[in-house]
Order: C-alpha cells, then structure tokens, then sequence
C-alpha cells in the first residue's frame, strides 16, 4: 500500500515538474533556441513516460501517419545514401538526407511527447499566455533594431544568452533576435492570434487589459515594420478567424478590399491627386511590396522557382533526390542560389519523395479540418477565442509555408509541433463530448 501511494506520488511530481519545464521552455524558447530547446527537451521526455502509461504509442491512430512518414523518411535517405546513384557528387552529398532527417522525425515525437500539456483548455491557455510572454525580449530588440539601429551584440545571464542582430538595410525590416525578417513575421503570426483572443478575454483587472492592449498593439506594429508580405497577410486574416461567425466570408470581404486599395495605389490607370495623397501618407517601403518596381531587381520568380522544384520531383517522384539537393541543383541550373524551393511540400517530396509528402500533407489537412468542425461550427454559440487562436495559428503557418518556408528554424517548428497537437487534443475532446452525448 506505501509503494502504491509513493508511486502515485512520484507520477504526480514527473507531470508537475515536466509541466514547469515546459511552460519555462515556452517561455525562454523565442529568446534562445539552447536554454528554451533544452527545457523543452526534458520536459517532451517527461510528456512522454506520462502519456505512454494512459496509451501505447501505436494505439493512437493520429501518431501512426506521422509514423509512416518517419518511416519513410528514413527509408528514402537510406535508399539515397546506399543504393541510388549521386548524378550530383561534387555540389551534394547524401548524408545531407540523413541529416536533414532532424527537420522531421524528432517533431512527430515532439507531437505525441507534448501532449500531456496541452489536453485541457486551462492548459492550452497557459501554453499562449507564456506564449505571448515570451516574445517580449523578440519586440524589445526588433524595435531597438529599428528604430535606434541597435545590433549587439547583446549579452544576458553573464553570457549565457548571446543576442546579434543585424543592421536593416533597405528593402529589409524588422527581424530582432531571428536571421531575417520573414522568420520573425512567422513567429510574430504564430503569436498574433493569440493576442487577439486575449482582448476579448472578459475581465475587470486593469492591468491585464492594459497589458493585452499593449502586446496588441506592439505586436501588430511588430508585424507591420518587418515589411514581410507573409506576415502582412497573417496579420490580416487572423483577426475575422479568431473574432467573427462567420470567418472565412469576412476573410474574402477583406481580401477583395485589401486588394482593392493596392491596385487603386500602383495602377496607372487611378492616376490623379487622390493617388499621389495616398501614397505619400503610405510609406514607400509598403508600396515596393506590392509594385512592380519592387520586383524589377528580383533575379527570379517564385513560380519560376515552384516549376523547377516541379522538374526536379518529376526526376524521382518515389523516393526523393535528397535533403538540400534543391539549392545545389538550382544554382547549377541557373547559377542562382536559392536557399530552398519556397514551399514546404515541394521541398518535402525533392528531399523525400511523393508518398511521404503525400501522407503528411493530407494528414494535416485532415486535422485542421476535424478541429474546425470541432472550433467553430460545434460551438457557434460559446466562442473559445484561444481555441479559434490556435486554429488561425496553425493554419496560417502551413498556409504561408506554401510559398515561403521558416519551418526549418528550430524555434519556429518546435511552436508549429505543440500547436498541431493542441488541435490533436481539441478533436479528441470533441469526440469525448459526443459519446458522452450518445
């Protein structure tokens, strides 16, 4: 009976401490990848041993496609490494596929590991709160980086954290503690809708709703001065998903007018006073965005780039060329470098071939639309903003990742992998609900 009880005990103190480890890692993770990647770690190892006692590994059919997926990721880099021929062996190496493997296999543990700290609504709340909290020294330093040209490097915790920056140089923005601007945009839009959905939180605390408004805004504003078209767009749609019934019709009704409004300020054809009033009170930055004298130094498009991924998976649709492989055979193409093909799925099937990408993408889809069901029409009359947040969130990321990719930061992916398995948790508890009803 003591062993019973001090076991018991010690199961109770694993979560506790494994979930302390975690929201710490939340917390610290924008800030640095080792310190927050680290507690993370720990804490996953916990989340682990907890969850596997409830349910075996395998007898969760939501981790078998991503198990499939491991497994064929391995396969395609082993298949690369030991049987198929290197037509490429002076710009690309096959142990780049074994390396690459890092990308994929460690997050679909990461999906089931953190599971335990985020099955309940409380508990998902928390995980945004720290969240949001955590992307504090991301605003401090992109600002002072902005606004003062501040760019390191900057120490804290005698050296332990180590922050550089770089300096802006035009048509740059914003980018803070990660290594561009549009890396920065994809963390900030992982975090937007969150903050939308903690203004429309009811409470009297001054303070709170201070401190809400205020992460609102600097956010927003964040999200603005990095002049990523990405996270522009992300800071637009969020707010009809997470707020209104209706979302996706009010998606529509701002993209036309968002549209609408470019098209009035680059056309020739509204040349005239209204024109030139607007663009001088816009700043010249956005408007390169969106005009084709932004695009006239370019060297290639993104769908130049997307057809060639295209040609290179056609050359092994089954298993794959290799990870990295795109940047090595476009630039001999084309004596361009391109640091990858712009979009997750394309660069998935190069470096692993079509089934794997086939069963990821699909797998995806068919999360976000069970939890949507699950969010928004089940529940029509009690909103769950946070819940709506971490929808919007995961949708946006893999929306963007189609034609753009920051999945491959560490910090970024790890948040995408504890998003995706909160809506995992939302669809199970949905699915609870439902039997009990019956």
């Amino acid at each position: 009976m003591n062993y019973l009880k001090f076991s018991s005990s010690r199961k109770f103190n694993i979560y506790k401490l494994g979930e302390k480890l975690f929201l710490i890692g939340t917390f610290f993770l924008c800030s640095s990848l080792v310190i927050g990647g680290a507690l993370l770690l720990i804490s996953f190892i916990f989340g682990s041993f907890i969850h596997n006692k409830k349910i075996n590994y395998l007898k969760d059919k939501w981790n078998l496609p991503f198990f499939f997926c491991g497994l064929l990721i391995l396969l395609s880099a082993l298949i690369q490494k030991f049987i198929l021929p290197n037509n490429i062996p002076e710009i690309w190496n096959p142990n780049l596929s074994l390396l690459g493997m890092a990308n994929w296999i460690p997050f679909f543990w990461i999906f089931w590991a953190c599971q335990p700290y985020v099955n309940t609504q409380e508990k998902r709340k928390k995980f945004a709160l720290v969240l949001i909290s955590g992307t504090f020294p991301l605003l401090i330093t992109g600002f002072g980086q902005y606004f003062f040209e501040w760019t390191g490097p900057f120490e804290t915790l005698n050296g332990l954290i180590i922050w550089y920056q770089r300096p802006i140089i035009l048509p740059g923005g914003l980018s803070g503690l990660f290594n561009s601007q549009n890396y920065a945009g994809s963390w900030l839009n992982l975090v937007w809708p969150f903050c939308i959905a903690l203004i429309f939180e009811k409470t009297k605390n001054f303070y709170n709703k201070s401190a809400s408004i205020c992460f609102l805004v600097a956010i927003g504003l964040a999200i603005l001065l990095t002049y990523s078209r990405n996270a522009w767009v992300g800071l637009l749609i969020a707010f009809p998903l997470v707020v209104t019934q209706q979302a996706f019709l009010w998606l529509i009704i701002i993209f036309l007018i968002f549209a609408s409004i470019i098209i009035f300020l680059i056309s020739p054809i509204f040349t005239g006073e209204i024109q030139n009033t607007l663009r001088e009170v816009i700043p010249n930055k956005i408007l390169l965005e969106f005009s084709e004298e932004g695009y006239k130094n370019l060297d290639v498009s993104r769908l130049e780039i997307l057809k060639s991924a295209l040609d290179i998976i056609s050359k092994s649709p089954l298993w794959g060329i290799g990870a990295a492989s795109f940047t090595a055979i476009y630039e001999l193409k084309t004596n361009f470098y391109k640091g990858h093909s712009h979009n997750l799925l394309s660069e998935l099937a190069i470096s692993y071939g079509l089934p794997v990408t086939i069963i990821f993408t699909l797998t995806i889809i068919t999360i976000l639309t069970i939890a949507y069901y699950a969010v928004f029409i089940k529940n029509l009359k009690t909103i769950n903003y946070f819940e709506r947040a971490c929808w919007a969130s995961v949708f946006f990321f893999f929306l963007s990742q189609l034609v753009d990719i920051q999945y491959f930061d560490g910090k970024i992916s790890i948040i995408a992998w504890i998003l995706i398995a909160s809506l995992k948790n939302i669809i199970n508890e949905n699915s609870r609900d439902i039997k009990n009803i019956n």
